[in-house]
């Protein structure tokens, strides 16, 4: 008998949502924007946010008081690789899993 595993489709695990947030940064996007688009708080968000400025996924830049969030080399790179293991784990999805 042939036994099939279900993946569950229930909560992000943190590399979809660090994944999201960098989609997001397509151009300088506020931090508003980032929670409203990712469905996050104000807390979440910004744990995530300071996480991938640490690790030099993103930068930021302050003009005339207002933050907006850059998406680095490093950032799109990561990006770049994480659609490529979707596509290795889901071979049937043409696109990458985007919410």
């Amino acid at each position: 008998m042939l036994r099939t595993t279900k993946i569950p489709h229930g909560n992000r695990t943190n590399l979809e949502i660090i994944a999201q947030i960098l989609r997001e940064l397509r151009v300088p996007t506020g931090k508003t924007n980032i929670m409203s688009h990712c469905n996050m708080s104000f807390t979440q968000s910004g744990q995530y946010l300071m996480f991938m400025g640490l690790n030099d996924l993103i930068h930021t830049k302050s003009t005339d008081g207002k933050v907006t969030y850059h998406k680095t080399e490093t950032g799109q790179e990561f990006l770049e690789l994480y659609d490529e293991m979707a596509l290795l784990l889901h071979p049937t999805s043409s696109a990458p899993y985007v919410v």
